[in-house]
């Protein structure tokens, strides 16, 4: 069985193409969000060894203040998380 072969050049022009129609949406309604201060659920999950289903508990308890945390409307209700250690 062969491996498929990615073209890399390929993936980081899609790739970059993708973070400039995100920034342009975001700022267009208004919002500047840096991306290396804030991270999904899953990656937050993921980095700091939790389950997904922890970091939501604890942002509906508290533990993660409410201004650590975001929504972005524009895509999805997806939840962010200020990047940095809660418990």
């Amino acid at each position: 069985m062969e491996k498929e072969k990615l073209d890399l050049d390929y993936e980081l022009q899609k790739a970059q193409q993708e973070l400039a129609e995100s920034i342009k949406v975001l700022t267009a309604h208004g919002f500047v969000v840096d991306t290396t201060e804030w991270l999904t659920l899953k990656r937050y999950a993921k980095k700091y060894g939790v389950s997904i289903q922890v970091v939501t508990n604890w942002i509906g308890r508290g533990i993660i203040p409410k201004d650590c945390t975001m929504v972005l409307h524009e895509f999805n209700d997806i939840r962010l998380v200020k990047d940095r250690p809660y418990k």
